[in-house]
């Protein structure tokens, strides 16, 4: 995931809210330039296995703006949309909503300070087994004034829980696109990745997706899919051959170790080399004609005189 911070409003409170997921550094000075509104959250996405389930987790909330904020922490459903952003969705499917409980649930926070807010997990009893996951809220509301529009400021903290019991992280590939026709690099592909296991998946560092095509690997930018979920997922391929009618492949292994396999086909064809090279070969063939209409005319207009001669 992106990590950032968000430094200015967002979130009206009329609206659905989109998780931003934040980072923060130590706590420094707050400069006299600074921004007004700066709140972020560690870590920036809480999973927890299921033999933690049992311990509380710690989050660290910082207020790195000029602005003294009232904090209050709420819960929120969310889903993964298939650009990998998470919207809140009330009734989201595996929710943990129920299972979390987090103090304080209000608290102020200073220019500069810091809080640590505590989340509890309770499971119901016989849970299904696999990932279930919340959103913890930390809403700053829109303060009084004569505005016709306040809005109200927050981040979210995606917390993943995996309940006991069998745990599957299978996605299946589901399309490999890419253009048919290409004149020139760099060229954009897609694909699509859906989980159906029981957890979610990621694809980082030497898990990454790889793509490959014309004898070299394309590596997609690192991702994860959660659970029932569709990543839409995107590489740029840029230093294609000259020409090639090239098969790209992307390749994710089951569980059992059975390859499962994306194909596309595209066509490279650079017409703008293709005319510079015929162009230059046509400019060769009329100087080659010219230089030979030349020769042939002085040689014809030397043996005149000869075959004048013969002919008297």
């Amino acid at each position: 995931m992106t990590e950032r911070t968000w430094t200015s409003p967002a979130l009206n409170a009329t609206c659905a809210l989109v998780i931003a997921v934040l980072v923060t550094a130590p706590i420094a000075p707050v400069h006299a330039d600074g921004p007004d509104f700066s709140l972020s959250v560690t870590p920036t996405r809480l999973v927890v296995p299921a033999d933690l389930l049992g311990q509380s987790q710690d989050v660290r909330v910082t207020n790195s703006g000029r602005e003294s904020l009232a904090v209050e922490v709420g819960k929120r459903d969310f889903v993964q949309r298939p650009d990998g952003a998470l919207t809140f969705q009330a009734g989201a499917p595996y929710s943990a909503s129920n299972w979390v409980r987090v103090t304080p649930a209000r608290f102020r926070l200073g220019p500069g300070s810091a809080a640590r807010v505590r989340i509890r997990i309770r499971l119901p009893d016989q849970p299904d087994a696999g990932d279930h996951q919340v959103a913890v809220v930390f809403l700053v509301a829109a303060g009084t004034g004569s505005a016709n529009i306040r809005i109200n400021r927050g981040v979210g903290l995606p917390v993943f829980l995996t309940a006991p019991g069998p745990v599957d992280d299978t996605v299946r590939p589901e399309n490999l696109r890419a253009p048919r026709f290409a004149l020139s690099g760099p060229i954009r592909m897609s694909a699509s990745v859906r989980s159906v296991g029981t957890v979610h998946r990621d694809f980082r560092g030497p898990d990454r997706l790889r793509l490959r095509v014309a004898g070299r690997t394309v590596p997609f930018p690192d991702f994860t899919v959660n659970r029932g979920a569709v990543r839409h997922i995107s590489t740029v391929w840029a230093d294609p051959p000259l020409a090639c009618v090239c098969r790209a492949t992307v390749t994710l292994t089951a569980p059992d170790g059975t390859p499962h396999v994306l194909s596309a086909r595209v066509i490279v064809v650079r017409f703008h080399l293709i005319a510079v090279a015929l162009g230059g070969a046509l400019l060769v063939f009329v100087t080659v004609l010219r230089a030979r209409l030349r020769y042939l005319a002085r040689a014809g207009s030397a043996a005149l005189p000869v075959r004048r001669a013969r002919d008297g």
